[in-house]
């Protein structure tokens, strides 16, 4: 084989390396290149590419869907014998987290430190309740449904990232995620009070809103370490997959 045959082969393998790079890429991965001015600007572009796809889950990747994510259970309030009012939930679930808009995002250091600022417009509760004590000198009791609204919230996330070397490849991955997030306002409904009583209900249900700030700082922090655990295994269920090469070349 001369020299010009060899070389044309080269360019020949090279260049269906790449393609093939191209066309095993997934629709839903966008890719950066590390060193482009406007890094931040893909990267945001890259993640809203993504958000639809974490909306459904991604089943050859095994990540499911964020939509809803499942909170578990919780003691919102608890009383002391024959004083206040407990309060717990359970089987409770978020609906909403897949319709958050990226609204600032800075890389600190490129592989290293990222933060980014989300908007939750909207996120929907729902699951069991048990109650049992006074509200208003009333007497308490009851079991059921119960629904939440949470609007206008804002999440501030910082990754702390890494690399590891995976079949000989460098690849990127996240070792720490932190989300706080803070709403604006929001209100909960407890369904079947006092045996479905209508006026009483809503008395009880406005009751418990006037302190929805005990509601909100016992829930939030549920649904702020769901969406860690599920944005960090999205994250590194990626990052395992491709090579850095492949997403920021």
């Amino acid at each position: 084989m001369n020299k010009l045959s060899a070389s044309w082969l080269l360019v020949a393998l090279v260049t269906l390396g790449a393609t093939v790079d191209a066309v095993d890429l997934p629709e839903y991965l966008h890719v950066c290149h590390r060193e482009d001015p406007k890094l931040t600007e893909c990267m945001k572009e890259s993640i809203e590419t993504l958000r639809p796809y974490l909306a459904r889950g991604i089943p050859e990747l095994d990540i499911p869907s964020i939509d809803p994510i499942h909170l578990g259970d919780l003691i919102v309030a608890e009383s002391v014998p024959g004083q206040g009012v407990s309060i717990s939930a359970k089987d409770i679930k978020a609906y909403g987290p897949s319709n958050f808009k990226l609204k600032k995002l800075n890389v600190i250091e490129y592989g290293k430190i990222y933060s980014f600022e989300l908007e939750l417009p909207h996120l929907y509760v729902e699951g069991r309740y048990v109650v049992d004590g006074r509200i208003l000198l009333l007497p308490v009791k009851g079991s059921g449904k119960f629904t939440g609204n949470f609007t206008q919230g804002i999440g501030s996330v910082r990754i702390k990232g890494d690399r590891k070397r995976i079949n000989g490849k460098d690849h990127l991955s996240l070792a720490k995620l932190d989300i706080k997030i803070r709403v604006s306002d929001g209100r909960v409904k407890l369904e079947n009070l006092f045996g479905g009583d209508r006026v009483l209900g809503e008395i009880i249900n406005e009751t418990i809103n006037q302190n929805f700030n005990l509601l909100s700082t016992e829930l939030i922090p549920l649904i702020e370490k769901a969406l860690q655990r599920i944005f960090k295994r999205t994250g590194n269920k990626i990052l395992e997959r491709f090579p850095e090469e492949v997403l920021f070349p």
